[in-house]
């Protein structure tokens, strides 16, 4: 199975710091990349889409960096497959309430208090790595990456209204969430469920 890749976009903390350690030990070191310019980290994520990935994130950046809230907002504009997790010292009460609002809509979301004993932050990153692997979208995503670029750009399905869509144009769909998307996914999870039915234990990717 794929490694989950942690991604860490903070500016206060080093690459000593105990949380960053830990993982490092848990998921191997390889897979913490700890990025303290939001601009750098939002680009790191676009640079890796198609890799399993949870990304904890600070709010508040230095002035003429992208907020924590800008950052979310633009990571969800083209994928709803990185988990994200808020670490900031700030109160939610202190929160903008646009900025909190834009978080309460989005899935795959949690907030931790970066005051609090590090290792709770562990045992999220664990559970949104969990999360991530038995997510069917997620699932399709890295099935998809793993084609060639010849592969993913010959038209594969037609919808209902017939138009076509290569592997890479599903991938957009997926990670985007439209409608075409989420019923691709529906439908592979009953494809997956009616396989198990009728008794094939296994499934080549």
């Amino acid at each position: 199975m794929e490694p989950v890749k942690i991604v860490i976009i903070h500016d206060d903390l080093k690459d000593n710091d105990p949380l960053i350690a830990e993982l490092g030990i848990k998921y191997g070191v390889e897979n913490v990349k700890l990025i303290q310019k939001s601009k750098d980290g939002l680009d790191y994520v676009f640079q890796n889409l198609s890799q399993k990935m949870v990304v904890i994130l600070d709010l508040n950046f230095k002035r003429g960096e992208p907020s924590g809230a800008d950052v979310f907002e633009s990571i969800r504009r083209e994928t709803s497959l990185v988990y994200i997790i808020i670490w900031t010292a700030s109160d939610l009460s202190d929160v903008k309430r646009d900025d909190l609002v834009r978080f309460i809509n989005n899935d795959a979301l949690a907030f931790q208090d970066s005051t609090t004993d590090y290792s709770k932050m562990v045992d999220l990153v664990d559970k949104a790595a969990h999360q991530l692997d038995v997510k069917v979208a997620s699932a399709l995503e890295q099935w998809i990456s793993k084609h060639t670029e010849e592969e993913k750009n010959k038209p594969y399905v037609t919808n209902r209204e017939g138009q076509t869509y290569t592997l890479s144009q599903i991938l957009i769909e997926i990670r985007k969430q439209t409608p075409f998307g989420m019923e691709m996914e529906k439908n592979i999870l009953i494809l997956a469920i009616d396989m198990l039915a009728r008794g094939k234990k296994e499934i080549n990717g």
